[in-house]
This record gives structure tokens, C-alpha cells and sequence, in this order.
């Protein structure tokens, strides 16, 4: 006996106790999700241009049906089909046909002008610039559409950085993980914990970095983006997925990943990222990365096919004159756990090379 209680007892309280305190975190976060993905107020309203565009009859990238061709993400079909029903309404007789099989299908259908537009969910990389460039002339136009979703398993996320859940360090800036992750850092590498804040017994331990393979787009991201293109340190292990980089670190106490935000794997905990020493850290929940405070926040994009000394296809520019109002970013805010809306200045930068380019 324990008190009045029997020792079943104690263990089914204590059972209870961890449950309400799941459901309420789970409350919590589901609350803090919905708020984040709040379209911001101060975003147009959608209103079709007083010219009119009116649905290309044939084209390269119109189908037998008449039906405009959209390529890219397979995880991006509930917001373009979202598009797709909005931008019909508004211009009668445009009829859309997606061939969403993966952001890597983007680009070669983009270089051949089979694809009014491509949707990705990452950058394009110097690699798939190469062809595309030599038969194009020049290169695509980028415009950013949406923040990659928090937690989910089958859209493209932010990225995090996750230690094992016995390692007390907390927080990081970004010139610490590149010193940890990369070599030639002009302030010297980073190979044992004390060289990122670590003490006591932690301070000697070698670091253990582990990544997924960055010859994926993440990974081209970060050496593009954060790294300055330097070489990975050589003794970075890369994995295949997120899931195994989280194993590996929660196996190994001494171990650092990166890895897709969001994750709760046994074993790990995320650590808070500033952009420069004194900055402001996150861990880059939802409201952060829309406001554009974490550092490793990702975006969604569309690509669209210039060619030397010609304008803008009219129909595609009329159609992300539409994704970046507000009308379209609540499409993009009604999907349950998915991308996450712009900003209104966001929105403002993508309409303004739009409008440049004419």
C-alpha cells in the first residue's frame, strides 16, 4: 500500500497524469499551429486583371484536351488543385492538367516547355541549371509560394538540428553548426563539444555529426544557402532519411543531426538556432518560420520558363497573381498540417518580380 492507494493504483494515476499531460501539450500545439497559419490580413484580395487572360487553345504545354499542363511536386496536388478550382471560376473555359510526380521531374519539363509552370519543394540546383540554361538561354524565374510545412511525413519541411536528449547543450548559432558540419570555416572547424559552449566532462567529447545525404535538395540548400559551399568535414555521416539520421542520433549521446522540424523520435531533443551570436533562437515552430525568424526555414516554389527578351507568359503570371493574394494563401492555409502561408511582404516580394518581369 501507498498512502489509501494500492500500487495499481499509483501506476494507473500516474498513467493518467502522463496521458492528460499529452493531450494537453498536443491542445497547446494544435492551437499554436492553427494561430501560425492564420493568412495574414494585410494580403490583397484576389482581382482578375481588367484585361483578362483568356486559356491558351494550344502550346507545347496545353494536352490534346486543352487542358494547361502543370509539372513538380506530388506533394503539392490539395493547394495547386485548390488553384486550379479558384482560377477556373474566375477565368471560364481554363482547364488544367497535373503531372505531379516528384519536384526532380520539375526542371526537364520546365526546359522543354511541356509545363506551363513547375512546382518544387526545394531550389533548384546548380546541376539542373546546366541543361536548362544551354536550351533555354536563361534561367527560370523563382518565385516563392508558400513556407514548407512543420510536421509532416509526406511534405517538404523546414530542417532542424537534434542532438541526443542526454547532451545539455540547448542552443546553437548557424556559424556553430556549419563549424560542426563543414570544413574550411574561417573560424576554425569544430570537432569536440567544448568549441560550441559545451563544459565539464562534455567539453573534450568529439562531435558526432550526422545528415542526410546532401546531394539531396536539403543538402544543397544548406551547402548553397548557410554553408558557402564548402566541403561536408569529413567525418559527417550521411544517411538516407530523415528516420535514420534521428536513429543514429538518438543511439549515440555524442551525436548531432539534421533532420526535418517537427520530429519527436525516442532519444532526441531539438536545439534552438540564431542566425548570429546575440540574435533571437528558435526551434523553428510554425509562427516563426512564416515570420521569417528561423534561420533554416524552407519555402515551397514555383518556377516559371523565360526566355531571352520575351515577357512573361500572361496566363502563368495571372495565375500567381492569384497564389500570392490572399485568396490564394488560404488555400494554402486550410490544408490540415500542410505548407504554411507568406507574409504579406513576402507575397509583396514575389508579386514585384512578377510585375518585373513584363
Amino acid at each position: 500500500m501507498t498512502g489509501c492507494f494500492t500500487r495499481k493504483d499509483v501506476g494507473r494515476i500516474r498513467v493518467a497524469q502522463v496521458c492528460l499531460q499529452a493531450l494537453l501539450a498536443s491542445v497547446a500545439w494544435s492551437s499554436s499551429a492553427l494561430a501560425a497559419a492564420a493568412v495574414d490580413p494585410d494580403l490583397p484580395a484576389y482581382r482578375p486583371a481588367e484585361k483578362g487572360v483568356s486559356a491558351p487553345t494550344h502550346g507545347r504545354y496545353v494536352d490534346a484536351a486543352g487542358a494547361v499542363r502543370i509539372a513538380g511536386a506530388d506533394n503539392a496536388r490539395v493547394i495547386i488543385e485548390g488553384f486550379d478550382a479558384l482560377f477556373a471560376k474566375t477565368h471560364p473555359g481554363a482547364k488544367f492538367s497535373l503531372d505531379l510526380k516528384g519536384t526532380g521531374t520539375g526542371i526537364p519539363n520546365l526546359t522543354h516547355g511541356v509545363a506551363a509552370f513547375v512546382v518544387m519543394g526545394r531550389g533548384v540546383t546548380p546541376n539542373e541549371l546546366v541543361p536548362y540554361t544551354k536550351i533555354v538561354g536563361a534561367k527560370p524565374l523563382e518565385i516563392r509560394i508558400a513556407h514548407t510545412a512543420y510536421a509532416s511525413q509526406t511534405l517538404a519541411t523546414s530542417l532542424a538540428v537534434y542532438v541526443n536528449q542526454a547532451n545539455p547543450i540547448s542552443r546553437l548559432t548557424l556559424a556553430d553548426v556549419s563549424r560542426m558540419f563543414t570544413a574550411d570555416n574561417p573560424g576554425g572547424d569544430a570537432t569536440s563539444w567544448g568549441q560550441v559552449g559545451e563544459t565539464g566532462p562534455w567539453a573534450k567529447a568529439r562531435i558526432h555529426p550526422v545528415a542526410g545525404s546532401m546531394h539531396a535538395g536539403f543538402g544543397s540548400y544548406l551547402e548553397a544557402v548557410h554553408f558557402a559551399n564548402r566541403p561536408l568535414a569529413p567525418q559527417v555521416e550521411e544517411y538516407g532519411n530523415t528516420g535514420d539520421v534521428l536513429k543514429r542520433v538518438g543511439e549515440d549521446s555524442l551525436a548531432i543531426g539534421i533532420a526535418a522540424t517537427g520530429r519527436t523520435d525516442p532519444g532526441v531533443k531539438v536545439v534552438a538556432l540564431a542566425a548570429e551570436p546575440g540574435g533571437a533562437y528558435s526551434t523553428g515552430v510554425s509562427a516563426d518560420v512564416v515570420a521569417d525568424r528561423y534561420p533554416f526555414g524552407r519555402y515551397l516554389y514555383v518556377y516559371v520558363r523565360r526566355e531571352p527578351n520575351k515577357p512573361l507568359d500572361p496566363l502563368v503570371r495571372e495565375y500567381l497573381r492569384l497564389v500570392l493574394s490572399k485568396d490564394g494563401q488560404e488555400i494554402i492555409a486550410a490544408q490540415s498540417n500542410g505548407y504554411l502561408p507568406l507574409s504579406a511582404k513576402d507575397a509583396a516580394l514575389e508579386m514585384a518580380k512578377l510585375e518585373k518581369a513584363q
